[in-house]
């Protein structure tokens, strides 16, 4: 069965849009979005992919080419979505569906929840005590360290809810880290405030993004490993401000950490 060029061009899209946004690396984008139109008996398929955008041309029935553009505004680190997605590019190559379908099991992966706010928070709590164990915190450290991961998960769903950028997210969380901490001090609980601030913080490093960039770059990818460069050193300073304010303001007035 043939379907129109159009509606193939806006599912190959959707499904590099759906692999960006979730953390699949560029060159994988591009692969799988050529891979759909070789399926599809589509030549000439010209693929420019970067993080926040991808464009797609193949040429249409008359001759002229057709040309679309895919903005991503959000990108996340969702290995569960992207396996599902991923997946998806294979069932589809092998199989051509329509193109309604596609959009159907990609909106069933994009409104699915592998895990609840409440476990999230959990996570991030457990992830940041356990760090802070590693640096050298002790039982009281942890248990702060803990706090302080939920605040963070919290800070950072308000924070998506509110629409706010990257750098905003990360400077606020880390300043709650910062406040949590030397509330824990203040009242006894934590002893040494730099493991605490490192054990919260690990789960605003962004590790994942840090790994992409060296294997984008050997790839060949350089304009993306670039962009991706600009935005792990946005990351950085946002945690840095963000953790230096609040101990600046308690040294300040007067506080000792």
């Amino acid at each position: 069965m043939s379907y129109s060029k159009e509606k193939l061009l806006d599912a190959a899209c959707r499904l590099g849009r759906g692999l960006l946004e979730n953390g699949g690396e560029v060159y994988r984008v591009e692969q799988a979005i050529a891979f759909f139109m070789k399926a599809y008996n589509i030549p000439d398929a010209q693929i420019f992919a970067i993080p926040a955008t991808i464009i797609v041309s193949i040429p249409g029935d008359d001759g002229k080419p057709l040309t679309q553009l895919e903005r991503v505004t959000s990108i996340s680190q969702n290995m569960s979505r992207l396996h599902r997605v991923n997946d998806l590019c294979r069932r589809v190559c092998e199989t051509t569906p329509d193109p309604d379908e596609i959009y159907k099991e990609l909106d069933r992966i994009h409104k699915s929840k592998l895990y609840s706010f409440v476990q999230i928070m959990v996570a991030y709590g457990v992830a940041s005590a356990f760090f802070c164990y590693f640096w050298g915190g002790n039982t009281g450290d942890a248990i702060v360290a803990f706090i302080a991961g939920l605040a963070t998960e919290y800070c950072l769903k308000y924070m998506g809810k509110a629409k706010a950028n990257i750098f905003f997210s990360n400077l606020v969380s880390s300043m709650v880290i910062a406040v949590v901490a030397v509330l824990g001090m203040v009242t006894g609980l934590g002893n040494n405030i730099d493991m605490i601030i490192i054990g919260a913080i690990m789960t605003l490093v962004p590790g994942v993004g840090i790994t992409n960039i060296m294997r984008d770059i050997i790839s060949g990818d350089v304009i993306t490993g670039t962009n991706k460069i600009a935005e792990v050193m946005l990351i950085a300073i946002a945690i840095a401000v963000g953790i230096a304010l609040p101990l600046a303001v308690f040294t300040t007035l007067g506080g000792v950490l």
